[in-house]
């Protein structure tokens, strides 16, 4: 196969090649595990730059999916001596504070890779996890970009920085493994009503594959991240490359009316506000004008607004709140939290209507390929 080309950048990983190359190629991580014989935690761990290209499967890749083997050889070569000089810079108090502001134990459950027990070692390992230079890149690349545009809706945020960068990059990584065709609104907006649909499907195996493979369709990577200890975020929103864009969700409160709200209030950054800013949710009830503008898509696609008068003059009883979602084409589970948010039912109020999901559900769910 032809050599690929060697990138300029000194801290790039070999991961970033091999992303580049499954994207070109249409290839999914499972797909690429399945033509290097490997399991598809290898091609994670490649692709986190935790997993070192050794000799049989720089052979692997090259006989499968692009470059020669001293391609991969050197590439991995030269991130290993950058990845050495960089560690070497930091010194033992800067490397200790800034493993401190991580989830070291999450990182590793995430990955798969033992947590190190030498500290050099915990700072090189969590250089390669989030793609950084050090703590001062980290910082700049994730603490206070986040601290700038992202924490709107909770000041519980600020305090757990360290712990939702780490689930926000998890969703990178994740996402990174999806294969997405060109980022396109028009395709995103002509999915909407089949993505609403699918809201009215109980069970995660079914609609999880479904939903990643429509949005994929039009450059939307969705993945689901369980948050680390501290992180409370529900959702995220960003664009990981120019034509590719990211849901990371947490299933955080683990219902219907959650979920389905979160993804769409998801979808609606992507489709209103651009390309340059990265959303992290946690209740959905912030005051800023792109989260109100977020929330307001999100509402008027479950519940349009022509019906809104209905909902408002809703009585919470079982049989009418079932015939309401009946000619909605929703779950009433959507039906009663979109009442108990706007204050016409009790908090308490027809609960047992939500679907109520677990994270084993959705485990099993992202198993399905989204082919």
């Amino acid at each position: 196969m032809a050599e690929a080309r060697f990138e300029p950048d000194w801290f790039s990983k070999p991961g970033d090649t091999l992303s580049a190359l499954m994207q070109r190629q249409s290839l999914s991580a499972v797909e690429v595990a399945a033509l290097i014989d490997r399991d598809v935690s290898i091609v994670r761990g490649i692709l986190t730059g935790l997993t070192r290209i050794d000799s049989p499967i720089a052979e692997a890749i090259a006989g499968h999916i692009g470059g020669s083997v001293s391609f991969w050889h050197r590439r991995q070569e030269a991130y290993d001596r950058a990845l050495n000089r960089a560690a070497d810079k930091i010194s033992p108090k800067e490397g200790a504070d800034w493993l401190k502001q991580l989830p070291l134990k999450d990182i590793s459950d995430f990955t798969g890779i033992p947590r190190p027990k030498e500290r050099h070692e915990a700072v090189k390992t969590s250089m390669a996890y989030f793609g950084v230079t050090g703590p001062d890149d980290w910082q700049s690349r994730y603490t206070e970009s986040l601290d700038r545009v992202a924490f709107r809706t909770s000041n519980a945020f600020l305090h757990h920085l360290g712990a939702t960068a780490a689930w926000l990059r998890q969703g990178e990584l994740e996402a990174s493994m999806v294969t997405c065709k060109p980022w396109s609104s028009e395709n995103l907006r002509d999915a909407i009503s089949d993505l609403r649909r699918l809201s009215r499907a109980k069970t995660p195996t079914y609609f999880v594959p479904r939903l990643r493979k429509i949005c994929a369709g039009a450059g939307v990577a969705v993945t689901f991240v369980q948050a680390p200890s501290g992180c409370r975020a529900s959702g995220a929103s960003r664009f990981v490359t120019a034509d590719k864009a990211m849901v990371n969700l947490s299933l955080r409160h683990r219902s219907d009316d959650h979920l389905w709200f979160t993804i769409f209030h998801e979808l609606g950054h992507l489709l209103l506000h651009g390309r340059d800013s990265t959303f992290v949710d946690g209740d959905l009830q912030g005051d800023d004008e792109r989260e109100i503008e977020a929330n307001e898509f999100a509402a008027e696609t479950l519940i349009p607004n022509d019906r809104q008068d209905e909902l408002q003059a809703l009585p919470a009883r079982r049989e009418k709140v079932l015939r309401f979602a009946a000619t909605l084409g929703i779950p009433p589970g959507i039906v009663v939290g979109q009442a108990q948010h706007k204050k016409i039912f009790g908090q308490g109020q027809l609960n047992y209507l939500k679907r109520r999901f677990s994270w084993e559900d959705f485990r099993k769910a992202l198993a399905y390929p989204l082919k």
